[in-house]
């Protein structure tokens, strides 16, 4: 076995060259423009004030505090200066139970290290359960004991230069989708720039300790890094991985309600050339092909119970050629953040089946039951707005990905949730040619291809198609996805503020629905309404036009 001393412990991210390999043809073409629109966002900022004390309300101590911490005596917690009684919240918390490991505790020490509960949205659910306040000096003696907290996220990789190509949603776990010129710029998104989805903090890997485990509850097999590279066939599979909850941020509306979860805007995806081995072949190898229904995949990010991440895919989908234990991505060894050093790749799924940092794989009758298999990355009904488990029990978990498209040519450098008019001042070739570009992307999910991207100016009256570019792939395996544009002229641009909107069709007639309300969750997945951008042309430029 060759000598190895690899870990992901402060692992850099590394340049990509994603031309290796690439014919010309499929580079061609997909290089960003180098001019780009100047832009101005009117955004809004929100902010909400939670745990400050409020004289109208009983005192209640920790110690107080401490005692309610079953279901007979109710669920306390506490945080800052206030009290607040979650039992009613419980079986609706988007994490699950784990919520209960807070029960008679103060919140601080677990918001340290779970930022990506401090938004807003979280603040307002706290403070609708608020009973009362702690006595004075409790707050400051909760604050202190903060720093004895050990940080799971100590670990987790250094990224360079994040803010310049995303939009980070939460720093731990780090959650942070990719800026929408960012995501246009090249056919395969650059490693260093692929949105990041993580639910928990990065594990550390020694890599000369790894062993994959794949078994079928009698039989236990095991394999390291290295038998898995030298025993397999490799394969190379062009795929797009995108999150369920992409473009969730869109579905919240005054009429329904807001939605749970990170309130990603449309660059929760990406595309990339992902490299490994086939699952099926490992399967077949320690014939596990037939026995059982559906394959399931254990993640190494666990948190301090040792529940760790992990999901299941069909077993059909499993012997599929391209489903791969992938250990390259664009033809690089996986960095931390992208699961290193081995991940599943399930092409045309949603991206919360392909597990990262994958050491287990089970062949079962039955389905994952973790808890994003079980309780979460599901679509509820509509009226649900408050789910039981019962709720989560009645629907499927979410496979394959539906037929999406966004506008990501011109954007904001701004929050795409928070602008609200783009105003924008074309320059370079669209100057010349008088003409304003529009940009984007789509997926067909599932395998099937993109059959065309539609843009209208007049909320879906007319429309106007899309130029394409897409890679030739097989019937039902077209798993990468589509970059389209399209170049409208100034002068039919009005001079007032105008919404533009784009829809996809996939080589089945399955097209994206005009709204969201249809198909509104309160997990706030599976959005693939149309996408639409409010823009005003530059009154300085529009006067030149006109003239």
């Amino acid at each position: 076995m060759r000598s190895r001393i690899t870990t992901i412990f402060r692992q850099k991210p590394k340049a990509s060259l994603f031309t290796i390999g690439l014919t010309s043809s499929l580079a061609a073409g997909y290089l960003f423009n180098k001019y780009r629109p100047v832009v101005y966002a009117d955004t809004t900022k929100t902010s909400f004030v939670i745990g400050e004390r409020k004289p109208s309300l009983p005192t209640y101590s920790m110690t107080e505090v401490a005692k309610h911490t079953t279901k007979e005596n109710g669920y306390w917690l506490a945080y800052k200066d206030g009290v607040y009684d979650i039992s009613a919240f419980v079986e609706n918390h988007p994490g699950g139970k784990q919520i209960l490991k807070t029960a008679g505790k103060a919140l601080e020490a677990c918001w340290k290290i779970f930022t990506i509960h401090q938004i807003d949205h979280v603040y307002e659910i706290l403070e609708e359960y608020r009973i009362g306040n702690l006595p004075p000096g409790e707050r400051e003696a909760n604050a202190k004991a903060q720093e004895d907290v050990v940080d799971l996220f100590q670990y987790d990789p250094e990224r360079i230069n994040a803010t310049e190509n995303f939009f980070i949603r939460s720093e731990k776990p780090f959650n942070a989708e990719t800026k929408p010129t960012v995501l246009v710029s090249s056919f395969l998104t650059p490693i260093e720039k692929f949105y990041v989805r993580n639910h928990m903090h990065v594990p550390f890997v020694n890599i000369n300790e790894f062993k994959l485990e794949i078994g079928d509850g009698t039989s236990a097999y095991t394999l390291s890094y290295d038998d898995l590279k030298d025993k397999y066939q490799s394969h190379t599979v062009t795929s797009a991985l995108q999150c369920a909850g992409n473009r969730r941020a869109a579905m919240n509306n005054d009429a329904q309600g807001s939605v749970q979860g990170t309130p990603w805007y449309v660059g929760a995806i990406g595309n990339a050339r992902w490299t490994g081995v086939k699952l099926r072949d490992v399967l077949e190898s320690f014939g596990l092909l037939n026995e059982g229904r559906h394959v399931q995949f254990v993640g190494l990010d666990c948190d301090t119970s040792q529940r760790c991440y992990g999901a299941s895919i069909p077993m059909e989908k499993a012997l599929s050629d391209d489903v791969l234990i992938a250990y390259e991505m664009n033809d690089e060894t996986l960095t931390s953040d992208h699961g290193y050093p081995l991940r599943i790749v399930v092409p045309g799924t949603v991206g919360a089946r392909s597990v990262k940092w994958v050491n287990r794989i089970i062949v079962s009758n039955e389905e994952s039951d973790s808890h994003w298999q079980k309780a979460d990355y599901k679509v509820l009904p509509p009226s649900i707005k408050q789910p039981q488990q019962v709720d989560y029990d009645r629907v499927p978990a979410i496979q394959e990905s539906n037929v999406q498209s966004a506008i990501c040519y011109p954007a904001s450098t701004e929050d795409g949730n928070k602008v609200k008019i783009l105003s924008v001042k074309p320059t370079g070739e669209d100057t010349k040619n008088q003409t304003l570009s529009i940009k984007g992307y789509a997926v067909g999910g599932g395998g099937r291809q993109v059959q065309n991207v539609q843009i209208s100016l007049d909320h879906g009256k007319t429309w106007l198609q899309a130029d394409l570019e897409q890679l030739a792939q097989p019937y039902m395996r077209a798993w990468a996805w589509t970059l389209w544009s399209t170049h409208i002229p100034l002068k039919d641009l009005p001079s007032e503020p105008f919404d533009i909107v784009c829809r996809a069709m996939d080589i089945h007639s399955n097209s994206q629905p005009d709204s969201p309300l249809g198909i509104w969750n309160v997990r706030g997945v599976m959005n693939n309404s149309w996408h639409k951008i409010t823009l005003k042309i530059d009154a300085s430029f529009s006067k030149k036009v006109t003239n």
